[in-house]
């Protein structure tokens, strides 16, 4: 939570630095983009075995993205892909239960405040790879889940903007050696180019 929280920190300082340093129109989040995107996140996982529990874990993450926009006077529409790597690490009972690689995609959608700041909500679809390491082995799968987020972007310049957001995903229900239900939420910040 510390980290999530100092994360939002130094995105507001940013943002407040970019805001201040341009004042672009509001087509500059217009055409496609690419991204790289770094963040921290927090897991809540629900167990039955050996004994019914919730467990949380944290951890911190990478990533790409690419995606396309356009503006409608204010309003904003677009779509993304993503794809990230890192280690969000719940320790159970027995062992750890780890997601290490992802991918999505999502709809985000808003309005341009001002002239060069987009506030956005998030609708998408991610996959996690999760590793379960306990007593009698190793399990890895693929686990679904949706996901629901929240963001402001801010232009730097005509093609460079930073952003940040706040994400919420909940898996669906996996069965390792036992049922798994987890839900996470995370904070991240990005660095966008747009091709305009």
């Amino acid at each position: 939570m510390k980290k999530i929280l100092l994360a939002s920190a130094a995105l507001g300082a940013a943002l407040a630095f970019g805001s201040a340093a341009y004042a672009g129109p509001a087509k500059s989040f217009d055409g496609p983009y690419v991204g790289v995107e770094a963040g921290v996140g927090v897991s809540n996982t629900s167990v039955p075995a050996p004994a019914s529990a919730d467990l949380y874990g944290q951890g911190a993450f990478g990533g790409i993205f690419a995606g396309y926009g356009k503006t409608f006077n204010s309003f904003y529409v677009g779509g993304e892909a993503n794809g990230s790597f890192g280690n969000i690490e719940t320790e159970d009972f027995a062992g750890t239960l780890e997601k290490n690689l992802g991918y999505g995609v999502a709809a985000r959608a808003g309005y341009v405040l001002g002239s060069s700041t987009l506030g956005y909500g998030v609708l998408g679809w991610e996959r996690g790879r999760f590793e379960l390491k306990d007593t009698i082995g190793t399990e890895k799968d693929w686990v679904d889940g949706l996901r629901l987020g929240a963001g402001v972007e801010q232009g730097v310049s005509d093609s460079v903007s930073l952003r940040g957001e706040l994400n919420f995903v909940k898996w669906q229900d996996k069965d390792f050696s036992y049922d798994v239900e987890a839900h996470e939420i995370n904070a991240k910040v990005g660095l966008s180019y747009r091709f305009n």
